[in-house]
């Protein structure tokens, strides 16, 4: 009884209620009707066609909206072959193909450095598939970059600073020979982006040359940032994408269709294999428990590491403008210990020298960064600009010391 009371009262609803609840449900009615039809008038397309088709659409104008900025680079090496007299002289050709991005309407380009000590010759090949020769500006060690620059260019990429575009509008009498002429404008515009807004888990595009015509396009996802250890230029961009030698050099986009990166290495590591252990004698034959796979049809892991389109501006830009990047100079030779970076020498006259620094002591700090190895003292030096005023951290006779140095300019 008590139970059909409770019932019957929670079904009395009073006439104003009832309008209330009406009211209400026609407003929520009219919302969403209205935010249906628009929704149906800015996307149109999404009845018709499926998801999928919908985002390779995207991608597909990623590539052909960045196509126009990337072009592939083309050395070429020729060593004359030492050959007996009265014979006909042997030529010895060497190729590298890699690839390159516009980064001004003036013609630079800015690609990796090249594995041949100083090509023969440089060919850029456009998107539109005409072909111009091209001048080695400069290179940069300590990040793998060199600049380009060539003597037609016909697409225009993306602005560069007004402080590059007054350096790179006054070229040196040493590049009399080459002949520049204005360049055509693009439909679309070539978008920088914003590296610091990459991390785990972002969608890029990587963009590149390739042996053929068409370019090599991959899609990865990033796996944070990472340092290499033969690479001093500082935290690296790290893509799960599958690229060719030719795309070093190439373009990494976001999803917006702006360049966050350059490609410039891949590091292959070998499928992970595990080896039985030692067998001794009276042990049961215990191989039986380990998958023995074959050689033949593994697939190493490649993992694609970029440069920060950040860096890549600023030390094209500088190469323009002098032919080189100032670095950072300590002056002092450094062998590693368990203790840390053990000095073993001291270059008289160096930033070192002139500091106090002797032989035997111990880096510890550079401006609080712990140093563990000779590749992060070097990776801290180098990242700073000449007459940069620093603080290190020495260990001396067991004691704790710090030391206030003014940077020279690497010889």
């Amino acid at each position: 009884m008590l139970k059909h009371s409770l019932l019957r009262s929670a079904l009395r609803i009073s006439d104003l209620g009832i309008s209330m609840y009406i009211i209400k449900s026609k407003r929520t009615q009219l919302i969403i009707g209205m935010l249906s039809l628009l929704f149906y008038a800015v996307t149109p397309s999404i009845g018709n066609e499926s998801v999928l088709k919908l985002l390779e659409k995207e991608f597909q104008k990623v590539v052909t909206d960045t196509r126009p900025a990337l072009v592939k680079v083309v050395a070429t090496q020729t060593t004359a072959m030492p050959s007996p007299p009265n014979t006909e002289k042997l030529v010895f050709t060497r190729q590298e193909i890699g690839s390159g991005i516009v980064i001004n309407t003036t013609g630079h380009i800015v690609t990796t450095t090249f594995e041949m000590e100083t090509p023969s010759k440089i060919e850029v090949i456009f998107n539109n598939g005409e072909v111009s020769p091209a001048e080695l500006i400069g290179i940069d060690t300590f990040t793998d970059i060199a600049v380009l620059r060539v003597g037609e260019a016909p697409l225009t990429p993306m602005p560069l600073s007004a402080s590059a575009s007054k350096a790179a509008a006054a070229p040196a009498k040493s590049r009399a020979s080459f002949q520049y002429k204005p360049v055509i404008e693009t439909t679309v515009p070539i978008k920088w982006g914003d590296s610091s807004k990459i991390d785990t888990g972002s969608w890029v595009v990587t963009i590149g040359g390739s042996y053929g015509h068409s370019p090599i396009v991959s899609f990865g996802i990033v796996g944070g940032w990472d340092t290499l250890p033969d690479q001093l230029c500082g935290k690296l961009i790290k893509i799960n994408a599958a690229v060719t030698p030719g795309n070093s050099g190439g373009a990494v986009v976001n999803t917006s269709g702006e360049v966050v990166g350059m490609i410039l290495a891949v590091l292959i590591e070998p499928p992970y294999t595990v080896e039985p252990p030692l067998e001794r004698e009276g042990d049961p034959d215990i191989k039986q428990f380990f998958v023995q796979e074959s050689s033949h049809g593994t697939r190493n892991q490649e993992i694609t590491f970029a440069l920060p389109i950040e860096t890549v501006r600023a030390v094209a830009e500088e190469i323009i403008k002098d032919g080189k990047v100032a670095r950072g100079w300590l002056g002092v030779e450094v062998d590693i210990s368990e203790l840390g970076v053990f000095v073993t020498g001291v270059i008289e006259g160096s930033p070192a020298h002139k500091c106090g620094i002797l032989q035997k002591d111990i880096i510890l700090e550079f401006n609080k960064t712990p140093i563990r190895s000779y590749a992060e003292l070097l990776r801290c030096v180098v990242s700073e600009r000449p007459e940069t005023e620093v603080q290190l951290k020495i260990g001396r006779n067991g004691n704790e010391q710090h030391r206030t140095v003014i940077l020279g300019e690497k010889p």
